[in-house]
């Protein structure tokens, strides 16, 4: 494996970050997949590589990349919190509930996405329908 630094990989993930934000699913997708492959023991690009799924309302695909995170840091309250947006977007709210709240119990200080999941705890029991709910891609 080549070396490389904690700062080149920083840079490459903001990069596949900007191609998500412009719409460039496919560029940003290889951007994750390939720090994915330089960095095989963080979840953070598979969430990373979920999110550019997500984003285009395919939300099985993103299903199975953040359950890759989890399975890889069943720890990381990151993974879970998106895990369980998703699953929520996808209509399977007790499963949502329940990695939301294991995010929550992983992150103590709610700054590593268990803050993220106790707002969508709170918005899920105010009733909130998220759109683009149930779309099947």
């Amino acid at each position: 494996m080549i070396p490389i630094s904690r700062e080149d990989l920083v840079v490459m993930m903001e990069g596949g970050h900007l191609y998500l934000r412009m719409g460039r699913f496919e560029e940003a997708k290889e951007v994750f997949e390939g720090v994915s492959v330089l960095t095989p023991q963080s979840e953070v690009p598979l969430v990373a590589m979920g999110s550019v799924f997500f984003a285009q309302m395919k939300y099985d695909q993103a299903i199975r990349h953040y359950r890759k995170a989890v399975t890889l840091k069943p720890d990381s309250p990151y993974a879970r919190s998106f895990l369980g947006e998703s699953l929520f977007f996808k209509g399977r709210n007790e499963e949502a509930l329940a990695e939301l709240q294991k995010a929550i119990d992983l992150d103590l200080q709610g700054d590593m996405g268990g803050g993220f999941a106790r707002s969508l705890i709170d918005a899920i029991q105010k009733g909130f329908d998220p759109p683009g709910r149930f779309v099947h891609h």
